[in-house]
């Protein structure tokens, strides 16, 4: 443990690695998610419903689409202006395992 922090104070930690997923999106929405602290309510956020056609992490190791559920991923409320169901996108996370979206791009139809 001392030595990962040590390593990561020196700037040579290894990067974190993020999901990365395509899909059609299938439905949006709104909702605030849950915070623990304390009464301060966490602002409202998009979410993006996926019907996934492929998953990987950002260091290229494959993904089996059957095990990112739900495929629910959240971000800006910005994202309901630019994207809507039935859109083909690629989203990547903040990390391998959540479902906060650091980066989304548009995908030509099928």
């Amino acid at each position: 443990m001392f030595q990962a922090l040590q390593r990561w104070l020196r700037g040579d930690a290894r990067p974190q690695r993020q999901l990365v997923v395509e899909g059609e999106i299938l439905e949006t929405g709104t909702h605030a998610p849950l915070t623990h602290l304390g009464p301060t309510q966490a602002p409202e956020e998009a979410w993006l419903g996926l019907k996934l056609s492929h998953a990987q992490l950002s260091d290229g190791t494959p993904e089996r689409v059957d095990r990112v559920v739900p495929a629910e991923f959240s971000g800006g409320l910005e994202l309901l202006e630019r994207f809507s169901v039935g859109d083909r996108v690629r989203i990547t996370t903040t990390t391998a395992t959540g479902r906060q979206i650091q980066q989304i791009e548009a995908l030509p139809g099928e």
